[in-house]
């Protein structure tokens, strides 16, 4: 892909992940239930791909972000972002999962998305 492509590409998901956002936080009812319809499903459809490319292989590495030099062991930066994001609370229990939820003491809203940097253009 070219530069140009790549930055389209970033752009167009950080915008679809912002008007995401803006749904969520701003929306009418309906609104969320149209978006809890449509949405949940192609985000959980999502995470599944990225962590299925990022499974282990027999020798224990992610076979996505290992390299020719140096093999990357599981659980690479991609499934230790899934369960962060996905299953702990603010403050990590030490051994054990704790899903986010009021009654187990987690936050009641998702984390903010995260703010990447865009990069600028060459000419």
């Amino acid at each position: 892909m070219t530069s140009d492509a790549t930055t389209t590409m970033r752009d167009c998901v950080q915008q679809r992940l912002n008007y995401l956002d803006t749904l969520a936080t701003t929306g009418d009812t309906l609104a969320k239930a149209a978006l809890a319809d449509t949405e949940i499903l192609r985000l959980t459809s999502g995470w599944r791909a990225l962590l299925a490319q990022h499974q282990p292989d027999a020798h224990g590495r992610c076979p996505q972000c290992s390299g020719w030099l140096r093999a990357r062991r599981y659980p690479c930066s991609v499934w230790t972002t899934a369960h962060q994001h996905l299953i702990l609370t603010e403050h990590p229990p030490s051994s054990q999962c704790a899903r986010r939820s009021p009654a187990a003491g987690g936050p009641t809203s998702p984390p903010p998305a995260p703010s990447w940097p865009s990069r600028a253009r060459r000419s």
